[in-house]
Order: structure tokens, then sequence, then C-alpha cells
């Protein structure tokens, strides 16, 4: 299954209604290293490129295209647990 993670997602300086998608204070131990780390650490095969979250066209990120078993909403929480152990 091909899930898609935008960097906005774990963005600190947005609401949730623009899109964050974890606690605020857990984004705020955010970084792209820490996430190539995290996603390496599970197994996950991914690719990251540049791109925008389409909600946010004007904030420049990057996309995370992932193959994964589980669904976005498992692989979110497991990446949120690991964020919050840092």
């Amino acid at each position: 299954m091909k899930i898609t993670l935008y960097s906005d997602y774990f963005n600190p300086r947005i609401t949730r209604r623009l899109g964050r998608r974890i606690p605020r204070a857990t984004a705020l131990k955010f970084s792209e290293e820490r996430l190539t780390e995290i996603l390496k650490s599970m197994n996950i095969k991914y690719e990251r490129r540049e791109g925008a979250y389409p909600r946010l066209p004007w904030s420049r990120g990057f996309i995370y295209d992932l193959e994964s078993e589980v669904r976005k909403s498992t692989v979110l929480k497991m990446i949120e647990r690991r964020l919050e152990k840092y």
C-alpha cells in the first residue's frame, strides 16, 4: 500500500485545522533527519522529494512516499510515539 506523508503534518507552526497531524509538543521535536531515522528503524521503504502540502501550497517542504502494509493513521501514531522519546 502506498502512503503519502507531508512534512507539514509535523510542522508545529501550523494548526491542526491547516493540517498538522500530531500534538504541538511532539511536533516541536520534529526534524527531517529524525523522520528519516525513524522510517529506517521501522524498515519502511520510502522516497523523499520536494513539494508542498495541497492545503498549504506556499509552504514548501518534503513529500514522503512510503510502501507500508499498515494504514496511514497507524504509521503516524508510530512516528509520533518515537518522536516523543527524543
